[in-house]
């Protein structure tokens, strides 16, 4: 019974440190601000770390950018909002006239080597990730159920994904659904 436990004790224990690894390559992905300076999410010092996919000539990502702008001053102290510019098709003029078109009031970067895409997965803008102050994933999907497809869309949400998500975690309470599909423009580097 003691070999069974011991085993089953190196076991957890590996499992845990192979998982250190991962979060510490997240915040070890350096990337570029829309400034031009170099940032990583090591320098944020939040509860919190939404990174959102963006691109300047999507519907949806310009809609958006008030329900971010909006999380980002209602939750200032525990969450950092981070929008990606993923690829380089845009060039840095036309991510900044996206800033300053739709007041944006969060963090822009670059991702032209596709790091944080790669890293996540992401498929589509906009799309978020939910990240706690240890990198570990606590949310992945859509911003709320407002779009419904491309094109289609209702009156209102009816369910707030990415608030729910921040307002549960920050509650303590279990942050269901942990992952939906986000509807919106693919990510292509073209």
């Amino acid at each position: 019974m003691k070999y069974v436990l011991l085993i089953c004790g190196c076991l957890f224990l590996g499992a845990l440190h192979a998982q250190q690894p991962a979060t510490n390559a997240l915040k070890a992905i350096k990337v570029r601000t829309i400034e031009g300076k170099s940032f990583s999410l090591s320098g944020i010092h939040k509860q919190l770390t939404a990174l959102v996919f963006l691109s300047p000539d999507c519907p949806l990502s310009r809609n958006y950018t008030i329900v971010l702008n909006e999380l980002q001053k209602n939750k200032k102290d525990s969450l950092a909002i981070v929008g990606v510019f993923p690829g380089s098709a845009y060039s840095d003029d036309e991510i900044k006239a996206f800033q300053q078109k739709y007041a944006v009031d969060f963090v822009l970067v670059r991702d032209k080597k596709e790091a944080l895409v790669n890293y996540t997965q992401a498929t589509v803008t906009p799309e978020v990730f939910l990240y706690d102050s240890n990198s570990v994933l606590v949310y992945n999907g859509a911003i709320d159920d407002w779009a419904v497809s491309l094109g289609k869309k209702k009156r209102q949400a009816d369910h707030h994904y990415l608030r729910d998500a921040i307002d549960n975690f920050l509650q303590h309470r279990t942050v269901n659904p942990f992952k939906t599909t986000a509807v919106g423009c693919l990510i292509s580097n073209k």
